[in-house]
């Protein structure tokens, strides 16, 4: 999983002096032109087209087999495989997702040899957001990221509770009346039991108070933008009474345990991905509502709109296939030849997938990438994009 320390070195490498290899590979086990041949029996198809990428590119020879080298011989649990290789560096970042403006479904690979290539895996690290889970269980917390639909274990969280507690609060929630242990108000009255449920619920209201403080700790030093509570219903939204407000209102869902007290990462993952995809398709046909009611669309409209700093969002396909005339000093961009001629003399006919990012950065536009049900929409609806405008 791509953490901070990652996002930075891929913005760093942004910068790195040409030439570099950049290269996008579809190693997704799911798909079968690449599960078609086993790593033990012959090359994977994606290695066998990076070679012929590689070698009409013109990449030297020695950097080229280092890559394909490392391409063959290691198996990653990816979806995407994006690499960038200089003369003394090789660096390959495994994906749990495909990349926007990157469409590797025909082709497996997709190469770059100049200036670094990183727009792709940018606007994907943009465009994903990252979850925080917390599965409350009987024996303990357990806390996870997702990030680019891969999974990590937060190994240390809650590290300050200790063992002995976590073992003390299971025995009490197990032994005490329910609107105790999950959870209402202490009984009133006089006697020993009524004294015991006060105690044990002021030592409930501390231990979860620390949870709290710790998991606010873990979202901020992470960067996470939403979370998840996962467990029993009851005992999330307890626990959810006790998080600071900037805290809840990141959380997104509450879901049931996965089954079982110690799921896998895989099981996790898998129990909550439906979720996460549910909620940002909603989003995104939510932003595709907005536009119908508040912005434009259509193509030319949109880059003419852009061109004049009018686009404050732009609303662009995962798999953006259009080709532009473009005038490079000017930053102009336009789909018909003689608005493009206008401006410079000898317009360059380009695909747009090479050149949101400086258009955007150019005219002040965020960007915005939807896929599946949205993506379809904006094609068909919309005219291939869209955006919300400034007047």
């Amino acid at each position: 999983m791509l953490g901070k320390d990652a996002i930075q070195a891929v913005r760093r490498l942004a910068k790195h002096p040409a030439p570099v290899l950049s290269l996008y590979v579809l190693v997704n086990p799911a798909d079968p032109d690449v599960s078609q041949y086993t790593f033990d029996f012959k090359k994977k198809p994606y290695v066998i087209r990076a070679k012929d990428t590689l070698k009409a590119l013109g990449v030297p020879r020695e950097l080229a087999e280092r890559v394909l080298f490392r391409l063959e011989h290691e198996a990653p649990q990816a979806v995407t495989r994006a690499v960038f290789a200089g003369e003394d560096f090789v660096e390959i970042y495994d994906l749990g997702v495909e990349l926007p403006v990157v469409d590797l479904r025909t082709g497996l690979v997709e190469a770059r040899w100049g200036e670094p290539y990183v727009t792709p895996l940018l606007f994907a690290l943009d465009e994903y957001e990252r979850y925080g889970v917390v599965y409350v269980d009987a024996e303990r917390f357990r806390f996870f990221e997702v990030f680019m639909n891969q999974i990590e274990e937060v190994e240390d969280a809650f590290r300050a509770v200790a063992p002995d507690e976590w073992r003390q609060l299971s025995e009490s929630r197990t032994a005490a009346p329910r609107n105790l242990a999950g959870y209402a108000t202490a009984a009133r009255g006089g006697t020993a039991q009524d004294k015991f449920d006060r105690r044990l619920l002021e030592w409930t209201h501390r231990f979860y108070k620390q949870l709290a403080g710790e998991l606010a700790q873990h979202v901020e030093a992470r960067g996470i933008q939403r979370l998840i509570l996962m467990g029993p219903w009851e005992d999330t939204k307890y626990f959810e009474s006790f998080l600071p407000r900037a805290l809840t209102e990141r959380v997104i869902v509450h879901l049931a345990s996965p089954g079982h007290s110690h799921a896998s990462l895989s099981e996790i993952l898998a129990h909550v991905r439906p979720a996460i995809e549910r909620m940002e398709r909603e989003e995104e046909n939510r932003l595709l509502d907005r536009v119908r009611e508040e912005g434009i669309w259509g193509t030319g409209p949109m880059l003419d709109a852009l061109m004049i700093g009018r686009v404050y969002l732009w609303v662009l396909p995962w798999y953006l296939e259009t080709e532009v005339f473009y005038c490079p000093e000017e930053h102009f961009a336009a789909v018909n030849l003689e608005a493009a001629r206008a401006v410079c003399s000898a317009p360059e006919q380009r695909k747009l997938k090479d050149l949101v990012a400086d258009l955007a950065e150019a005219y002040g536009a965020q960007i915005e990438f939807v896929r599946g049900e949205a993506e379809d929409r904006l094609l068909q609806e919309f005219g291939g994009m869209a955006g919300l405008v400034r007047w």
